[in-house]
C-alpha cells in the first residue's frame, strides 16, 4: 500500500477492506486499555489527544497501528 493509500484511508476516503487491522480480533479499540498498557502515555497528554490520532494497540504484536493497516496475523473479528 502506497503512502497515499495510507493517508487516505486514514482520513476515511477509502471504504474499509477485509484484513484491515481495524476488521482484526488482536486490535484493542480502547483507548482505556490504551493509557493503561503505555506506560507515560498520560505524559504526553492522553489516549484521546493528538499523540495517538487513530492508532490502537495490536494485542498479537504489542505495538500500535493505524486502522488500515495490515499483517500476516490478522484474524476476522466478530461484527458488534
Amino acid at each position: 500500500m502506497s503512502a497515499d493509500d495510507r493517508a487516505a484511508e486514514a482520513a476515511g476516503e477509502h471504504p474499509p477492506v477485509a484484513g484491515q487491522c481495524m476488521r482484526c480480533v488482536h486490535w484493542a479499540d480502547d483507548l482505556v486499555l490504551l493509557e493503561a498498557r503505555i506506560a507515560g502515555l498520560a505524559s504526553l497528554g492522553s489516549a484521546y489527544g493528538a499523540s495517538i490520532g487513530a492508532n490502537r494497540l495490536c494485542l498479537r504484536l504489542d505495538r500500535l497501528t493505524l486502522p488500515g493497516d495490515r499483517c500476516g496475523a490478522f484474524e476476522a473479528a466478530k461484527r458488534r
